[in-house]
């Protein structure tokens, strides 16, 4: 089967290497969708749990600062907000070392500000002043958010490429709210690169995998489609060669297209046969119309003479007196032998025709110099019966190898045949041309006549058929041989109106049979 030009094999490959780049594909987005989902579980479960801690952690040291009204102050001096960033980050610090990534601190209500910032395991150079300045707004907001709300929340947060769950816990001292810790990790620097790039090889691997089996089943598609070919060419240039088997689908097409040689040349040999036993069988019928023509021919004017011969026997059986003329033995009698005689000659040299239908002298003319000479020949005649014959002649016409003497016999028989079929009155128009296609001279013989009935077309060349009363059927069956010995066609066609036409095509280039 073949689409537009492409096989339904190549179709399959192609599918089935789509389909393991779509499995691959959508393999990968399913393991990625599940390490993300496995990563952020994990982590914000970390995130939590050091949210807790650093809160745990911190609570002495809350409650000491507490029973020396730190919180109550209105300012600090930058000594003492040192010292005590320093104690809330080494809190901090110490809780979020057991985690990669992980960061938090305090925000304290008295002081408006976010303190204790500790980032243990940032790669240098690891930052000094606090959560990032864009993340900053994030972190507060939530921690008032759970101030407000007086318990743990737990959100997760994306901006441009950051993508981190953020923990936060209000720090409850004797039912007052005085602050609160967070922590977050940013989930995005939890995906190793050197895991994503396995992924990307083994997606890669499967693709180039794929396309590697597609071309090799394709290169073996070609491979044994070429033997085929190649075979089948050696088939055309000697019909006994078979295409080798092998095993596979391709060994089946190759016994399939051997089957198919071997019963198409049986098949061809039947045919041959059936044509060679046709032949005979139409040579057969042929000549025993021939020989049934020749017959009823032939048998009138033996019987004449037949006739003749018994009455001059006879007479000269009896006895005469002497110098008393013969009554049966007459000049007549004998104009009428010979006669018959001429017709049995004149019968045997138009039947020679059927043996040999050209003289071989065969020569270079022009066509229109046969056609002018048959209407001077016939002319005489159609005056008798107030025929027009009219000449409508090509001019530069090819000159064409033809037996002069028998294309003229052609011409005369048709031109005869016409003005036979018209009574008095009517028309004869002879043409000369070039065929359409630039390869033949077309000669054209149209009467006014009764024409030919649809019926005997077909047996108008037949050998002694014929619609004259006293015709003998051998001038159209001559004038077919003689124009198929040319390499030619001659023709009735059908005619609008009445009348017939003939038409008689000559090959321009024409190579003797010898």
């Amino acid at each position: 089967m073949n689409i537009f030009g492409i096989t339904t094999k190549s179709i399959i490959i192609t599918a089935v290497i789509l389909l393991l780049i779509g499995i691959a594909a959508y393999g990968t987005s399913i393991f990625l969708d599940r390490w993300t989902d496995e990563i952020v579980r994990t982590n914000t479960a970390l995130t939590q749990e050091t949210v807790k801690k650093i809160t745990t952690a911190s609570a002495s040291l809350i409650d000491s600062l507490d029973r020396h009204n730190f919180f109550s102050r209105e300012t600090l001096t930058k000594n003492d907000w040192r010292n005590i960033d320093n104690l809330f980050s080494s809190i901090s610090a110490k809780q979020a070392f057991s985690v990669v990534g992980m960061e938090g601190g305090f925000y304290f209500v008295s002081f408006d500000e976010m303190i204790g910032y500790s980032w243990p395991t940032a790669p240098d150079p690891a930052p000094a002043y606090g959560p990032a300045p864009r993340s900053y707004p994030i972190i507060k907001s939530q921690i008032l958010k759970s101030i407000s709300l007086r318990k743990s929340l737990l959100e997760f947060h994306t901006f441009d490429f950051a993508v981190f769950p953020l923990a936060t816990e209000p720090i409850i001292l004797r039912d007052r709210v005085v602050g609160g810790t967070w922590a977050r990790i940013h989930v995005e620097r939890e995906l190793p690169s050197s895991k994503l790039l396995r992924i990307l090889n083994f997606v890669a691997i499967v693709a180039v995998g794929a396309l590697g089996a597609a071309l090799i089943l394709l290169w073996i598609r070609r491979r044994h489609v070429n033997a085929i070919r190649a075979g089948l060419d050696l088939v055309k240039l000697d019909p006994s060669y078979r295409l080798p088997l092998e095993s596979g689908v391709y060994g089946a097409i190759a016994a399939s297209i051997n089957s198919m040689v071997d019963a198409l040349i049986q098949e061809q040999r039947k045919r041959e046969q059936l044509e060679r036993d046709l032949h005979q069988q139409d040579k057969m019928a042929t000549l025993g119309k021939l020989i049934a023509g020749v017959a009823h021919e032939v048998k009138t004017p033996l019987a004449v003479i037949k006739t003749r011969i018994q009455m001059w026997q006879r007479d000269l059986r009896q006895e005469k007196p002497e110098g008393e003329l013969r009554t049966t033995i007459s000049d007549d009698s004998m104009v009428l032998v010979v006669k018959e005689i001429n017709r049995l000659s004149n019968l045997v040299k138009r039947l020679l025709v059927f043996a040999k239908p050209t003289q071989n002298k065969f020569q270079r003319h022009n066509i229109n110099d046969v056609v002018r000479q048959t209407a001077l020949i016939i002319q005489v005649e159609a005056e008798n019966k107030q025929i027009n014959v009219l000449l409508e002649c090509a001019e530069d016409l090819p000159l064409l190898e033809f037996d002069h003497q028998a294309m003229e016999q052609v011409c005369i028989n048709l031109c005869v045949n016409a003005v036979e079929s018209m009574q008095d009155h009517g028309t004869l128009t002879i043409t000369t041309s070039i065929s359409g296609d630039g390869g033949s001279v077309v000669v054209q013989f149209k009467d006014t006549g009764k024409g030919i009935p649809e019926e005997l077309r077909q047996k108008i060349f037949d050998p002694f058929f014929t619609t004259k009363e006293h015709g003998v059927g051998l001038g159209l069956s001559i004038s077919y041989e003689i124009v198929k010995a040319h390499g030619g066609k001659i023709e009735f066609i059908p005619t609008e109106g009445e009348g017939a036409t003939c038409r008689i095509t000559l090959p321009i280039h024409f190579e003797q049979r010898k």
